[in-house]
């Protein structure tokens, strides 16, 4: 990932960068909204469990690509008065992030594994096992899974505070810099008749 101190015009995101966060999003909420809904749906609970599976092990997959993308992408500088101590905390908590969204997705599978089950992904094929039946295994992986995911939905949440906090108390670019274009001109027009109201 390179910031583009050299380069001020550049003001948001690529848009393959921006497909991939609000992908990642979306799977990432899907994924949790199946989680919380299993227990709910008895008759429902095979199917929603390998959809949650196979959200998971998506979310993996692209979070992978978002890292290899990184790495060549160009990324909007820092806001101009945006304090080091802020930079710092929006480096390492967007890392956290990441070492979560790689890390759950395992958990999630090696636990179904342990307990003698398979990731049938999206109902297209079963995932070769990664290790062998173990329950008492499958039950550590399963608390550590859980425990992983309340800590990857406070860390979306601070992430989400983050943004809001950028754009509504400071009024930088920062939430602007990652909205899907269709959003940034709804907003953009939505500033304009405000203005002219005025």
């Amino acid at each position: 990932m390179l910031r583009t101190d050299g380069d001020p015009e550049q003001r948001v995101f690529d848009p393959i960068s921006r497909f991939l966060h609000w992908l990642t999003l979306f799977l990432v909420a899907s994924a949790f909204l199946l989680a919380f809904s299993i227990d709910f749906v008895s008759s429902e609970e095979a199917v929603l469990v390998q959809l949650h599976r196979s959200f998971g092990v998506t979310v993996w997959a692209v979070t992978l690509g978002r890292l290899i993308w990184r790495q060549f992408a160009r990324f909007p500088n820092w806001p101009a008065d945006m304090p080091q101590f802020m930079r710092i905390a929006a480096h390492w908590s967007e890392y956290a992030l990441y070492i979560l969204l790689l890390t759950q997705p395992i958990l999630g599978i090696l636990q179904t594994n342990a307990r003698g089950g398979r990731v049938d992904l999206f109902f297209s094929g079963q995932l070769p096992a990664i290790i062998g039946r173990d329950a008492l295994v499958g039950k550590q992986l399963l608390a550590a899974h859980r425990v992983v995911g309340l800590l990857l939905l406070g860390l979306i949440a601070l992430h989400a505070s983050a943004a809001l906090y950028h754009h509504f108390w400071r009024g930088d670019d920062t939430l602007k810099a990652m909205l899907p274009q269709v959003l940034k001109r709804r907003a953009a027009q939505g500033s304009e008749r405000v203005s002219n109201n005025a």
